[in-house]
């Protein structure tokens, strides 16, 4: 995988389908093991949904698959989206849309924020059985981090993850908050990207909050019960991508 640089920062990521097509950037699921190969054990992929007429962009996030990043207690959302916008910039992607899965709307909705008036430039995002906190949820995702952190390499935190206070200001950055973590609800109303959902219907991916935000975006629109016909949402997701893009 070619690599994309940004100071201490390495993003290792993959380019497939037609060089000429539409960008497509993915964010994969796997909370913070977030890397492209995820993306294969999953029952809709894009590998095979947008193997024609798309130029598909998989990235591993930082300290994820073969990404790297120093780590901080001030480390959050902003930063794993800056990656991301970096890594657009590099790739020289004047229009785009975004594809994410599990935690992977969460990373798309905050380079969105991020964006600003820039967001224009994101045709479509395929919000992808998305996490969310729902009233029982918090501490999946709170294990899920320090799981992710004790597998990090030996000295990445000063002591046991368990006791590290860099280790527990970053995950409490991460889903401390709540909603879908890297936003608030009034930065979704507002939001003008149009947005296919895929809720999911599991602890991580609790319907409830996909529902939620295709209720508060202006332009989305729900697929219910896709995983039940694999085939038929692909379909929808490559009529929606050509709608929002011209392909």
């Amino acid at each position: 995988m070619p690599v994309y640089t940004r100071g201490e920062v390495s993003i290792h990521y993959e380019e497939f389908g037609s060089r000429t097509g539409y960008p497509v950037l993915l964010f994969a699921p796997g909370l913070m093991r977030s890397a492209a190969t995820r993306w294969q054990a999953m029952e809709l992929r894009p590998r095979d949904v947008l193997q024609e007429g798309y130029r598909v962009i998989e990235m591993d996030q930082r300290n994820a698959g073969e990404s790297r990043a120093p780590i901080a207690a001030t480390d959050g959302w902003a930063d794993y989206a800056q990656d991301a916008l970096g890594l657009i910039e590099h790739l020289g992607l004047e229009r785009l849309a975004f594809w994410g899965r599990c935690i992977g709307p969460s990373f798309g909705m905050k380079v969105l924020e991020l964006m600003g008036a820039d967001a224009a430039r994101v045709s479509a995002l395929i919000d992808h059985a998305p996490i969310g906190l729902n009233p029982i949820n918090r501490g999946h995702f709170m294990h899920g981090f320090y799981e992710w952190a004790e597998a990090l390499p030996k000295g990445t935190f000063a002591q046991a993850v368990s006791i590290d206070p860099v280790c527990a200001s970053f995950c409490e950055n991460m889903f401390g908050t709540d909603f879908v973590f890297s936003v608030g609800r009034a930065f979704v109303q507002q939001l003008q990207t149009p947005m296919l959902v895929l809720p999911g219907r599991d602890l991580a991916h609790p319907q409830e909050i996909a529902l939620e935000t295709a209720e508060l975006a202006p332009h989305a629109e729900v697929r219910m019960g896709w995983q039940d016909d694999v085939p038929a949402a692909a379909a929808a997701v490559r009529a929606f991508l050509q709608a929002h893009s011209g392909s």
